[in-house]
């Protein structure tokens, strides 16, 4: 069993336990809905369900699905469940593409979200012996405060160092003598190649041996690529805005699947096209419901991330579901000519040759009446201009066999593509509409 647990007794209670308090959790939370959110109440009644008709898990499915557009559609406060002057902190996504995702907090929410998050840093490894830097932007992303909060809980010494200013972030790492870094995997691969540019070696002269990543898909070649770069443990976090932030699961030592806190959330998988449940095992869309939150309770959020739920317990000795990485979004597939294609597919084959850094981009456009697709990767160091063009026609073909199609490769330089401390932004669709 691990020594990192936070909370034992629930982190590892018995699986009946654990399904009987997650069945009354659901209950209740189905009835809060139904009685203070318009949305939820007009909703089941379409449908012909009363909280009264919640009597098992499984009856879950009686529910209708939120979807992302029913969030925008009640912007900014119609999904609340109770008075604002009952919440004390807002939280929002972007909102790039429509209004913002926006989510409002009681004290209890913020409490299980600071609970969830120190169960996840533990099981990574944070202590409160640990000085722990969080170089993710302050501000109306839920991440950097997720994390702050859970650092604060475990009692580890928390240095809230924000986004950017990458040179800097390195030498209060070296400083403070810090031990446990946060943020998106791409972010802190760059930090490790700069670190290296600046004549640093991170696995030698900084002191940061685990790190937990989160807010975008990330293969496991680019963890390894982390774990060498800073002789680092590398653990993944899963959580969305619409849940909490960051949060909803976590990998262990193990590193075989995330355990998702159950007594907080209820998880079912779906098949994308039909709704129907999927089978333990069989890959599918993630649904998930927030069974404890007062503020803004969302019902089987239709996520668009794809995973599956392991079958069987764990040797950490957390008894909470185990679900698998990421594979991508059902959103986020890739069409050209008529190929299905996820870019962890082509992140795989890069990451999987030790001349390249950690940073790509892969950009599609039109070229005549065909769509084509173009990759720029980083090089790990400076190599020759022949050494680039031999690279490139290796990375080419390596991509063809997975994805059948041959795109074009253009090996850069390091720090050659824009690094940000959020998500990296790694498809641009340019093609003619």
């Amino acid at each position: 069993m691990s020594d990192f647990i936070f909370n034992k007794k629930l982190e590892t209670m018995p699986r009946p336990e654990l399904k009987s308090l997650q069945l009354e959790n659901l209950r209740g939370v189905v009835k809060h809905a139904y009685d203070n959110v318009p949305f939820y109440r007009n909703g089941l009644d379409k449908v012909g369900v009363k909280p009264s008709d919640i009597k098992t898990l499984d009856d879950i499915q009686k529910i209708p699905f939120t979807v992302k557009n029913d969030l925008r559609d009640n912007y900014p406060f119609g999904l609340m469940a109770t008075d604002l002057e009952n919440t004390i902190e807002l939280h929002a996504s972007s909102g790039t593409t429509g209004n913002p995702i926006t989510v409002c907090y009681t004290q209890h929410d913020l409490d299980v979200w600071s609970e969830v998050m120190a169960r996840c840093l533990s099981m990574s490894g944070l202590t409160s012996k640990d000085v722990f830097q969080n170089p993710i932007p302050y501000g109306l992303f839920t991440g950097a405060f997720g994390f702050h909060y859970g650092g604060m809980k475990v009692g580890a010494l928390v240095v809230p160092s924000g986004g950017g200013q990458t040179e800097r972030q390195l030498q209060l790492m070296k400083d403070y003598g810090v031990t446990f870094v946060s943020g998106v995997a791409s972010y802190a691969a760059y930090l490790g190649q700069k670190a290296l540019s600046m004549g640093l070696e991170p696995d030698k002269d900084l002191k940061v041996r685990n790190g937990l990543f989160g807010a975008e898909m990330f293969s496991s070649g680019l963890k390894k690529k982390l774990c060498d770069t800073w002789n680092m443990d590398v653990h993944d976090i899963y959580g969305l805005t619409e849940m909490c932030g960051p949060g909803v699961s976590t990998d262990c030592d193990q590193h075989d699947g995330l355990h998702l806190w159950e007594d907080h959330f209820l998880l079912e998988i779906i098949d994308p096209k039909t709704g129907e449940p999927v089978g333990v095992e069989e890959e599918g869309e993630m649904v998930i419901s927030t069974i404890t939150k007062e503020g803004m309770p969302i019902l089987r959020y239709r996520t668009r991330d794809l995973s599956f739920i392991y079958d069987g317990g764990c040797e950490c000795g957390r008894t909470h579901v185990k679900h698998a990485p990421i594979k991508g979004r059902s959103d986020d597939m890739i069409i050209i000519r008529g190929t299905n294609i996820y870019p962890s597919q082509i992140e795989h084959v890069l990451m999987g040759n030790d001349a390249v850094g950690t940073n790509y981009k892969i950009t599609l456009y039109t070229e005549g009446i065909m769509d084509q697709m173009k990759v720029d990767v980083e090089t790990k160091k400076i190599i020759s201009e022949a050494e680039k063009e031999t690279l490139a026609k290796t990375l080419a073909i390596g991509i063809k066999a997975v994805i059948t199609l041959g795109p074009t490769v253009n090996v850069l330089d390091p720090g050659s593509i824009e690094q940000t401390t959020i998500k990296a932004k790694r498809v641009e669709d340019n093609r003619k509409k």
